[in-house]
């Protein structure tokens, strides 16, 4: 192109290079790890992408059904050619099984590539005491009803044998909650009194923490106000920082606490006061006033696992939720986490009643 003035004078010509960039980029070499998952709360799900014209500038994934070129979650594009597509995934609302995740890319003029995909195989796992002396399916020894087994996403193990050294817990112990901070060291609480080594006798209602060589008194909930009333025993704990969180065995609110009582409900004893933390049977959560609670771990407020004492039918979305199953509450979705039904804990006795995550 070239420009004339008022006085009839052309300047020099001029020219630039028009791109028609009809050419789509490529998407390859889809990987996501840990794969297996192993219980693992996050995966990291990456691409490489390539591109003969203007260049890779938009990637996203997705798993299920296809929401459309533009829809899906966005991930992060690095480098210059070839280009790395990447994105870390909350994996804890998945279902154990197979999962298929979809990548696709977009270059600069708008060119979407074909999709490529990776089978992420989703598997929980999980630390947990049962409710009555039957092991789980290939663990041998005598069975405990105060003993913490493993599932690792593949088989059931036995990881504390609680009636020998160095717990030497008394053969009436019956673990109710249970919290795990490290292969040594853990919190619990009890089903019933128990003449705990170095302690003496614990109340159902309260904590006691093992530090890899001796038991203490974590929580004395008779002196906080939960003894004498047997629907205020501790039966699933989960500790943060120095705050317990717990569900109760009955339905009686703690000390200080109003509102209508429920053995689903979630409340938290900072060191001070007690609160409701989680009412259950409101929104979002919307659980059935039959639930009851009796296990829980706390990721944060919006995120946290639960186990029932009885099966619950009416979970939303989920309907049938066994009381050998953990599911999962992932800021307003429930999800199930752990399927023990699946992995063989039909009996009453191997109905889960103490547990946590990695």
């Amino acid at each position: 192109m070239h420009a004339k003035d008022a006085a009839g004078n052309w300047g020099a010509v001029a020219t630039t290079t028009l791109v028609i960039d009809k050419v789509k980029p490529a998407v390859s070499a889809v990987t996501v790890t840990p794969n297996p998952t192993g219980g693992a709360a996050s995966v990291t799900l990456t691409a490489q992408a390539t591109d003969a014209g203007t260049g890779v500038t938009r990637a996203e994934w997705f798993t299920g059904a296809d929401p459309g070129v533009g829809n899906a979650t966005a991930m992060t594009v690095t480098g210059t050619g070839p280009w790395t597509v990447s994105s870390t995934i909350d994996a804890r609302g998945f279902s154990e099984g197979a999962r298929t995740l979809t990548v696709r890319v977009r270059d600069a003029a708008g060119n979407w590539s074909v999709t490529a995909s990776a089978v992420l195989q989703v598997q929980a796992a999980l630390s947990f005491s049962t409710l009555g002396n039957t092991n789980p399916a290939g663990v041998g020894g005598t069975a405990d009803d105060a003993d913490i087994y493993s599932w690792s996403g593949t088989a059931f193990s036995r990881v504390i044998d609680a009636s020998i050294a160095p717990y030497n817990l008394p053969g009436g112990a019956n673990v109710d909650g249970f919290d795990r901070v490290s292969p040594t060291q853990f919190y619990v609480s009890f089903a019933d009194p128990v003449n705990v080594p170095g302690i003496g006798v614990v109340q159902d209602e309260d904590v006691v923490f093992f530090n890899g060589t001796s038991w203490s008194l974590f929580f004395t909930g008779s002196a906080h106000g939960l003894g004498g009333n047997n629907n205020l025993d501790v039966d699933a704990i989960s500790v943060v920082g120095s705050t317990l969180y717990f569900s109760t065995l009955g339905n009686s609110n703690p000390p200080g606490v109003g509102g209508t009582a429920d053995d689903a409900d979630i409340y938290s004893w900072n060191g001070t006061a007690y609160s409701r933390v989680i009412d259950a049977s409101a929104a979002p959560y919307g659980l059935p006033a039959a639930a009851n609670v009796d296990g829980f771990v706390r990721v944060d407020a919006t995120h946290f696992y639960l186990s029932f004492s009885a099966d619950t039918t009416t979970v939303p979305v989920l309907g049938a939720v066994q009381d050998e199953d953990v599911i999962y509450y992932n800021a307003g979705t429930w999800s199930v986490y752990f399927d023990g039904t699946a992995h063989g804990l039909t009996t009453a006795n191997q109905d889960l009643d103490a547990f946590d995550v990695p």
